[in-house]
């Protein structure tokens, strides 16, 4: 087996399974643990995977903070925002969680459609200002700086007494065995208690937040009805998150 081959296959592997260990990878590809230690070594040298005592696991993501990509426009990110609009219906209460795609999704509707929108996110309220037949209802609290959007006691509170028919929002990572996950432990309470309360989820996000794990668990796979990527997205991990009933529509 080259070598390529095979460090594409403990690639494989550990999507699929959230870890590695050099043992087991050893036997599954009959070569000697000392190789397989090597290849983990390379591999994390080329930053594809995070290098642990016995093993490997996914890399965690170390994403720019919200403010520092308010300026960039993300062509990709549009694409899925856009993809995303089939989903509402007139009438519906949404949540749009705060990030790019669903600053995207708010700068897209339709200015004839009747909604309530709720958001944590000023920068969402803002963009909706414009739009007559929208209700924005703008959620309280805290002031949380990296994501530009409010979060803690006083916004779950708010969230808890609402009802939504779809919750949208970008995604951190989302890996088929370790769930959706994000960056901080302020944003992953609000999105966990968003999807509570909503009949449907709609996760969105580029093919490298998939199969990948940040910081703090939101929810697990199962938790979520459809996923909204690209086409570059590791067939392998698509179907990994297929199995779990997760509808996906990939957008070129």
């Amino acid at each position: 087996m080259l070598l390529a081959e095979r460090q594409t296959l403990i690639l494989e592997q550990l999507n699929l399974e959230g870890r590695v260990y050099a043992a087991e990878l050893a036997e599954y590809l009959s070569v000697s643990e000392d190789t397989v230690r090597r290849d983990l070594n390379k591999l994390g040298e080329m930053k594809l995977l995070r290098r642990v005592h016995g093993g490997a696991l996914p890399l965690q993501l170390d994403l720019p903070d919200y403010a520092d990509r308010l300026e960039k426009k993300d062509i990709n990110k549009q694409k899925l925002a856009e993809k995303a609009l089939q989903f509402i219906k007139p009438d519906m209460t949404i949540l749009l969680n705060s990030g790019e795609t669903c600053r995207y999704i708010a700068t897209a509707l339709s200015r004839n459609l009747s909604l309530t929108v709720v958001s944590a996110c000023p920068f969402i309220a803002c963009e909706l200002s414009r739009h007559d037949k929208v209700e924005v209802i703008l959620l309280g609290g805290s002031f949380f700086k990296p994501a530009l959007r409010c979060a803690g006691t006083l916004t779950a509170n708010m969230i808890r007494r609402m009802r939504f028919d779809i919750c949208f929002t970008g995604l951190c990572a989302l890996h088929p065995k370790h769930g959706f996950s994000a960056k901080y432990l302020e944003e992953a309470e609000i999105m966990r208690v968003s999807i509570e309360q909503s009949d449907k989820t709609v996760v969105m996000g580029t093919h490298d937040r998939l199969g990948v794990v940040a910081n703090h668990q939101v929810v697990a796979v199962s938790e979520l009805d459809v996923l909204i990527t690209d086409t570059q997205a590791d067939p392998q991990v698509l179907k990994a998150l297929a199995n779990k009933n997760l509808e996906i529509f990939q957008v070129h």
